[in-house]
């Protein structure tokens, strides 16, 4: 046993040995939390906007009837209602899915400058208007808001990183107006950003020219191909699979998967909801718009109870022979059906713990494969609208799709959860078990009175 024991800290110590490092330069570097905390950021726009965009486009057509008299009064009620104010109700959709990546620029930009302890908002509103000119440069007196919804979003975080880098770089070498230290030190922040501004944009509306010129394309609609390029090689089952079960590995070990994987898919996963976003408003239908994976698809199927699917090891846990398990499960068990596990993950614990890693590991890449499969195959719709990671993941994942069947596949992916955790938990439970009884007959004995 000790041998054992010892093997086992042995292997811990040397994959946290290997681990650390990344984690440790994902988690601290600068460029990458800004990313992390613009997106972020951006949930609420993601919420208003999918909210309003179910809104205005309504789910049925003129005609349609399923019998139900209340159901098909309220359905043709809203289709009238959407037909006759389409305008009314795409304008908060407009506003905020339809213009996001002008919002992600500025809060990448402003969590960068906070960091480098620069003017944040003087840094992100230069930012901001550097990418307006390149992404919807004004013609005849009108701007295109082609690029600023989720095709600009990367570019609009690398005009955001770049931007402040210029300017701190120009701010920190002097190359900017210095003022006398009589005058305020908001005039002063504002002065003395002006000369940093002027050669960001000037790199920039030059890169812009050149794009024009050499390819007559505007910078996004240009990294809109190249992105397409990346697309193909990270949006795939078996990519998807593989980081999906690195990142709960890491999560395993105490490394939250948001500092090292998050960077990598969660821009992926806005951009490819809001562009199923756009092809729906299009006129796409639902199973057959451009995107399987997804910020829904991820949440709410990949993530069921939370990350590693937990929830079915949690309804295991509420009915354990084990008095720490059952303890366990009845605290986690309410939290996990809002997608909130950090009980179960530190309290069985999964935490550092080898026998619960590899379930946790393999759950949520059979889900996704079994999403994509059912996706792919049109037998549930393609999801398009994101609520939150706290939604219910039956509720999250009918909404996002409008389609009953997706309710179904989220019951199977719980079933086939089940399956997956049972033999690893009975292995675990039979050792807490173990342990319990060896605690309590040694307090037996030394309380013989007792």
């Amino acid at each position: 046993m000790a041998k054992e024991k010892h093997e086992k800290k042995k292997f811990l110590d040397r994959f946290e040995e290997l681990c650390m490092p990344m984690a440790t330069f994902f988690g601290t570097e600068p460029h990458f939390l800004a990313l992390r905390d613009g997106v972020v950021s951006a949930l609420p726009f993601t919420f208003v906007g999918g909210i309003a965009f179910l809104i205005y486009k309504c789910p049925w057509q003129e005609g349609y009837a399923t019998g139900v008299g209340f159901f098909d009064a309220f359905m043709n009620a809203w289709f009238q209602m959407s037909m006759n104010f389409k305008d009314i109700c795409y304008a908060p959709y407009g506003a905020t899915l339809g213009i996001i990546s002008i919002f992600i620029c500025f809060t990448v930009a402003y969590s960068l400058a906070e960091h480098y302890k620069k003017n944040a908002v003087n840094f992100a509103v230069c930012a901001t208007s550097i990418y307006l000119l390149i992404a919807s440069p004004v013609i005849s007196g009108a701007m295109s808001i082609a690029y600023l919804g989720s095709v600009g979003i990367l570019v609009a975080c690398l005009v955001a990183l770049g931007s402040v880098e210029i300017m701190r770089i120009s701010i920190e070498k002097g190359w900017t107006i210095h003022m006398p230290p009589s005058v305020p030190q908001v005039i002063e922040n504002t002065f003395s950003t002006i000369f940093p501004y002027v050669y960001a944009l000037i790199i920039f509306y030059a890169l812009s020219v050149i794009s024009q010129l050499a390819f007559g394309k505007l910078l996004p609609e240009l990294w809109q191909y190249i992105f397409t390029l990346i697309t193909v090689a990270v949006e795939n089952p078996i990519a998807v699979t593989v980081l999906t079960a690195f990142e709960n590995l890491l999560f395993s070990f105490g490394i939250h998967p948001t500092t090292v994987v998050g960077p990598l898919l969660d821009p992926l996963q806005l951009v490819t909801l809001t562009a199923n976003a756009e092809a729906f408003a299009a006129g796409t239908a639902l199973n057959t718009l451009p995107h399987v994976y997804t910020q829904s698809f991820w949440a709410y199927y990949s993530c069921i109870g939370g990350a590693g699917s937990t929830l079915a090891l949690c309804a295991m846990c509420v009915k354990s022979k084990s008095k720490q398990l059952s303890a366990v499960g009845k605290v986690a068990i309410v939290p996990s059906l809002f997608n909130i596990n950090e009980p179960v993950i530190f309290g069985l614990p999964i935490f550092l713990n080898p026998i619960l890693v590899i379930p946790f590991m393999l759950a949520p890449s059979a889900n996704i494969l079994l999403g994509w499969l059912c996706t792919s195959l049109g037998l549930v719709n393609h999801s398009f609208l994101f609520l939150t990671s706290t939604t219910p993941t039956v509720l999250g994942a009918f909404i996002s799709t409008l389609d009953w069947r997706s309710c179904l596949l989220v019951v199977v992916m719980f079933v086939i959860d089940w399956l997956i955790y049972y033999p690893f938990f009975k292995i675990y439970e039979k050792r807490c078990i173990e342990q319990e009884s060896g605690q309590a007959a040694e307090i037996e004995t030394a309380n013989p009175s007792a």
